[in-house]
């Protein structure tokens, strides 16, 4: 049984599933009737994928059928039982490596089965390599039996381009620069680009209908404060009471986009992008790490101190912002959820669930 503070954050999380499809069903109207299957669809993105999905269904009578394949559905059904135990999603359990077979009347795919959690780039990474790498060579392999396949969109990563110039406001789809691939955390980003490697062969070898999504930061509710994000970093030390550490002086720049808007883009590129498409997927408005720390720490009272460590070795600063006018151009792609408010509603969620 869900209690009453757990069962508060997910209606708050069913609004917000409701406000970002508002007079935006037209792009996802393909999805109507069909079957969509969804690998690593019990992560952070493949659950609000579903929350947004029952809202159409729910709401707008879409009749959509998701198949969801991730390594432990059962602990997820458990978890969250008003999506586990809905009849029009159906679970099945495996490691991405060793997917041989879809079922047959899959009309949508999204792949977004990865291992994320930076931690294992250094203590795990030939798991990384092969997840990202073989899962995508597998699924894609599996997709040539699909007949009514019309959509395969692959979730590679804003990593794949490498160092973005300091100068440079935001990184356009074109844009690729280095990467250090004898390091090991270099591991994810060079699996990635692996990745969409295998999707342009599918692509030249089968006409398979592929999109490419490069996802960029995320925050929001379903999201695991032990990932080693700084944002997940910042909100998990403010609940505990802080200080905020930021290695490095708090100038890095990144941008943050909120679960909701992340998870209707992903649908609506599956549903009415351009076969051979590849979009940036992420917030287009940039933020430094100490900016970023204080707009958390106003959530709080009182206020946990920031603490930045200048001249610690490895915290150079980079920055990470895409351009995101092509989406915005082809699938009407725009932040509906500024990140201030994100960053409340994120925290707002794990007060409640940690209640």
């Amino acid at each position: 049984m869900v209690n009453l503070s757990v069962q508060k954050a997910l209606e708050e999380v069913r609004k917000d599933a409701q406000l970002v499809v508002d007079g935006r069903t037209e792009l996802l109207a393909p999805l109507r009737g069909k079957h969509l299957f969804v690998s690593g669809g019990t992560g952070f993105l493949g659950t609000w994928l579903l929350e947004i999905l029952s809202v159409l269904n729910h709401d707008f009578g879409f009749g959509t059928q998701v198949t969801v394949h991730s390594r432990n559905s059962l602990a997820f059904a458990e978890r969250w039982p008003h999506l586990g135990k809905l009849s029009w999603i159906r679970f099945l359990d495996g490691d991405i490596r060793n997917l041989s077979e879809l079922p047959r009347d899959i009309s949508f795919l999204i792949h977004a089965a990865a291992i994320t959690d930076r931690r294992h780039f250094s203590t795990q990474p030939t798991a990384v390599a092969e997840t990202n790498i073989f899962g995508t060579a597998r699924i894609l392999k599996a997709c040539l039996w699909l007949e009514n396949l019309e959509k395969f969109t692959l979730l590679s990563s804003g990593l794949v381009y490498g160092t973005q110039p300091w100068d440079s406001e935001r990184i356009q789809e074109n844009y690729m620069g280095p990467l250090r691939c004898n390091e090991t955390m270099a591991v994810y980003a060079e699996s990635k680009r692996a990745a969409e490697t295998f999707a342009q062969a599918a692509i030249s070898e089968s006409k398979l209908p592929v999109v490419v999504l490069r996802p960029f930061a995320f925050v929001g509710p379903f999201q695991s404060l032990e990932l080693p994000w700084a944002v997940t970093d910042f909100i998990r030390d403010s609940l505990n009471g802080g200080p905020i550490r930021i290695m490095g002086d708090g100038l890095t720049v990144r941008s943050i986009l909120y679960g909701s808007d992340f998870a209707y883009s992903v649908l609506a590129a599956t549903a009415s992008a351009t076969a051979r498409s590849i979009y940036n997927l992420g917030s287009p408005e940039p933020v430094d790490l100490k900016s970023l720390a204080t707009m958390i720490t106003r959530a709080f009272s009182p206020t946990p101190e920031v603490q930045t460590r200048v001249g610690q070795i490895g915290h150079d600063r980079s920055r990470l912002v895409p351009d995101t006018s092509a989406i915005e151009r082809d699938l009407k792609f725009r932040v509906t959820v500024p990140l201030e408010t994100a960053i409340q509603k994120t925290i707002d969620w794990h007060r409640l669930v940690r209640a």
